[in-house]
């Protein structure tokens, strides 16, 4: 008996595609695509080809606003870093961004911003590198603006008889 391979016809058949919303908790849009598929003779059913699903695949993260995986290689390419490089710039695990590169999984939306912004060039590997925690400009913006106030603030100290007193004249700083 002949394989599926073998017997099948090829054939260009239309499918519908879901297009999740932002959130992926309902359907956005459906549109429609023409893929590659295979046709059983015997049965006169429709199998869709890997080439099939990769081109699904790619229409559905372009139509959600994704990189696509073949995309996020070539942007770590371009930034001469190894996938291990890159994840540490990007504070999420080697497997993970793997996985990205791979496309066994997609950025969320906020990492997949970030991603566009270095690849459009609109954020400088340098910055991303520099933010290990907010800086002292964006918490007095912050709290100026907003009155936002951190759990920790930073206090001005000084050592008295081995114990540490509060003023606000002394140029020994210790932050949280």
């Amino acid at each position: 008996m002949k394989s599926l391979k073998e017997r099948a016809t090829r054939e260009i058949v239309e499918v519908n595609i879901s297009i999740p919303t932002p959130d992926g908790s309902d359907v956005a849009e459906i549109i429609k695509i023409k893929v590659p598929a295979l046709r059983d003779p015997q049965s006169d059913e429709i199998f869709l080809t890997g080439d099939a699903l990769k081109l699904i695949d790619k229409t559905k993260a372009r139509y959600m606003g994704l990189l696509l995986p073949t995309e996020i290689r070539e942007l770590r390419d371009r930034l001469s870093m190894t996938q291990q490089k890159m994840s540490q710039l990007l504070r999420i695990g080697e497997k993970t961004y793997t996985r990205w590169e791979n496309g066994r999984e997609r950025p969320s939306q906020s990492m997949n911003l970030l991603l566009t912004a270095l690849w459009d060039g609109r954020l400088d590997v340098s910055y991303l590198i520099h933010q290990k925690r907010p800086s002292h400009g964006l918490h007095h913006y912050l709290f100026h603006n907003y009155g936002y106030e951190p759990v920790f603030e930073p206090l001005l100290i000084k050592i008295k008889s081995k114990e540490w007193e509060n003023t606000e004249d002394e140029t020994l700083v210790a932050t949280a």
